[in-house]
């Protein structure tokens, strides 16, 4: 196992599958990207999805709408992608006004376009085992150790985050009865009294809570296994702005067995799966009947035998 689990060969594997099966079968995967104007930050995250898009032969139809659109009115537009067979997969790009209800806007996507996996549907088919969409960040990092070959049956994997965009999916992949899965899993959090307790027992521990370089080297055992989900923004002693995970890097590399970077671990997986979404959704879930497992065994050619 390489020591850094870098996500660039994963997400690189994962877009070439992607091109590959578009040009075989002369798909046209569309996208329907949604977009309310007023943050700077959106509009890099969606000419990278464009640009992205474009390589790999899919189409992105961006609607830009004003930041005091109504509620009704977006959820109008979703219905009628909804109803669209032209249109594959919907996104909305985050953040969202404060008059936009996320819940309800989430839920109002077809659960078998919702590429960005919000529609609660989706949450459960994970918790049943059912196929489904399933959210990029926590299926980055089921890809990422299937790539790697880290297997997780009968480890101690702990999470440390309870979100549901994260912790709570990613929790119940890892108890899938499958073999990049069936993992003893934890969940902790900000309110966990035993904290420290649990993730010094991880074989695998993944952080995705949102502070900077929070886990450090007292807090982790030898040889575990650490997925690093988080990326904050800090200010370099130049007031310059640097990026860096919710794992304390340079005091955990030498006792941990192998660490995702930051950047380029996690994320970098993270934006090609949105993109294999769109493409499961375009072939149709129900005509293809494969899970993500399936795909992501396919794609990394991994040996499921126990």
């Amino acid at each position: 196992m390489d020591k850094i689990l870098s996500g660039k060969p994963v997400a690189e594997k994962i877009k070439a599958y992607i091109k590959n099966r578009i040009e075989a079968e002369a798909l046209r995967p569309r996208m329907l990207l949604i977009q309310l104007t007023g943050d700077p930050a959106s509009d890099y995250y969606v000419q990278n999805i464009i640009r992205n898009g474009a390589r790999l032969g899919i189409e992105v139809d961006l609607r830009q709408l004003d930041a005091d659109t109504t509620q009704d009115a977006l959820l109008s537009l979703i219905q009628n992608a909804n109803q669209d067979p032209q249109v594959h997969g919907i996104m909305i790009q985050k953040p969202l006004p404060a008059h936009i209800n996320e819940s309800v806007i989430g839920s109002a996507v077809d659960p078998d376009k919702d590429i960005d996996s919000l529609n609660p549907e989706n949450l459960g088919r994970i918790v049943m085992d059912m196929n489904g969409l399933t959210p990029c960040t926590p299926t980055a990092v089921y890809a990422i150790l299937m790539y790697y070959g880290i297997r997780t049956k009968g480890k101690h994997a702990v999470i440390i985050g309870r979100s549901s965009v994260v912790g709570k999916p990613l929790a119940n992949m890892l108890l899938w009865k499958k073999p990049f899965a069936d993992a003893t899993v934890s969940v902790v959090h900000s309110r966990s009294a035993q904290l420290v307790e649990l993730t010094r027992q991880a074989d695998i521990l993944i952080a995705a809570l949102g502070r900077a370089e929070y886990l450090k080297s007292d807090m982790i055992k030898a040889d575990v296994v650490l997925i690093d989900v988080g990326i904050n923004e800090v200010l370099k002693e130049d007031c310059k702005p640097s990026y860096v995970g919710d794992i304390d890097y340079k005091s955990c590399y030498d006792k941990a067995m192998a660490i995702t970077p930051v950047p380029g671990g996690v994320g970098t997986v993270t934006s090609a799966l949105l993109f294999l979404n769109l493409l499961r959704a375009c072939i149709g879930l129900k005509k293809d009947n494969k899970s993500i497992d399936d795909f992501l065994g396919l794609i990394f050619n991994a040996n499921h035998n126990d």
